[in-house]
Parts: C-alpha cells; sequence; structure tokens
C-alpha cells in the first residue's frame, strides 16, 4: 500500500500503549495507527450527522420549552 507520510506529537503513554498493541496484534506500528485513523473517519462520517442532528432537535426542544437543559437540571 502507498501513502503519505504524517508527523504528530503525542504523550510518551500513548506511545508505548500503541507499542503495546501493535506487539499484541502482531502489527506494525503503522499499521495500526492507520487503522485507527480509518475507523475514525469511519465512525466520524457515520455518526456525526446523526450526533448534530440529535443535539439539534433537543436545542429545539429547550427552545421551546419541552426539555430542560442538563445545566440547570
Amino acid at each position: 500500500m502507498s501513502g503519505h507520510t504524517v508527523g504528530t506529537r503525542i504523550p510518551l503513554r500513548l506511545k508505548k500503549e500503541l507499542e503495546d498493541i501493535s506487539r499484541l496484534e502482531k502489527r506494525n506500528l503503522s499499521t495500526l495507527l492507520r487503522m485507527a485513523l480509518e475507523n475514525f473517519v469511519e465512525q466520524y462520517t457515520e455518526l456525526h450527522p446523526q450526533f448534530r442532528a440529535d443535539i439539534l432537535e433537543a436545542m429545539e426542544g429547550v427552545r421551546r420549552g419541552e426539555v430542560e437543559p442538563y445545566a440547570v437540571g
């Protein structure tokens, strides 16, 4: 698989945890990170629109006085 290189900084604790997972999964760290990013993008694109719609619906209920805001209740 060809791709592009992306550089980023992560906390040492997270790097160690990712390395532990990659050893357990018998995958190299690059593959593990690619899989994690693919899963994030898939979840974000599938769930985010519904999550946003749910929030807007709840806010409309608050505006109409049907639902009490969480911060108040």
